[in-house]
């Protein structure tokens, strides 16, 4: 197993949290996993991004130049991140925040074949659950449960380990829901 994920979408909707959950839950797996992170300056409300290497063998650098998968959280990150790295497996768009642009998706389709598109209204949901801050914990369930790129009950552990009662609640609730209606 070999996986190359890039993350992107802006400061303040957890894009960098997502990354890290993924390899936490990989190591807890005992994968072998990277994790390199971008964002601008202003942080909250500029462009953040990640790279996640996940693998059952060493992985000798963390840069993804090629990745199998990629998740696009805002139109910015559509916008600037879509022509530049092409995922070859899976594009987790949050239609919520993105306006599909036509050109985009055939451009990607002539490049990956076997390109599966999975849209999911990720900060819509997380409205529903409660609080748009679970949208990446909507998009990360989305990812695990589409993928297996690691297992639901490690995503569960890693939570309980780094959040807080009160926030790990609702990003339990925001796992159960996604699990059971997307």
């Amino acid at each position: 197993m070999y996986e190359e994920l890039f993350i992107a979408g802006s400061g303040g909707q957890g894009v960098l949290t997502l990354g890290k959950i993924l390899v936490y839950s990989a190591m807890e797996e005992g994968k072998f996993a990277t994790y390199y992170p971008s964002y601008g300056a202003e942080v909250r409300g500029g462009t953040a991004n990640c790279m996640v290497k996940i693998s059952d063998s060493f992985i000798y650098s963390p840069v993804v130049e090629e990745p199998t998968m990629m998740t696009i959280m805002n139109m910015p990150s559509y916008i600037k991140f879509l022509k530049k790295f092409i995922p070859q497996k899976f594009l987790f768009l949050n239609t919520t925040l993105i306006e599909e642009k036509t050109e985009i998706i055939e451009f990607l389709k002539s490049h990956a074949k076997n390109l599966e598109i999975v849209r999911v209204n990720a900060t819509e949901i997380a409205n529903k659950i409660g609080t748009t801050l679970v949208s990446n914990i909507v998009m990360l369930t989305t990812i695990v449960k589409r993928t297996n790129v690691v297992k639901i009950d490690s995503v569960r552990n890693i939570l309980s380990k780094i959040f807080s009662k009160k926030t790990l609640d609702i990003n339990l609730k925001a796992i159960d829901y996604v699990m059971a209606n997307v």
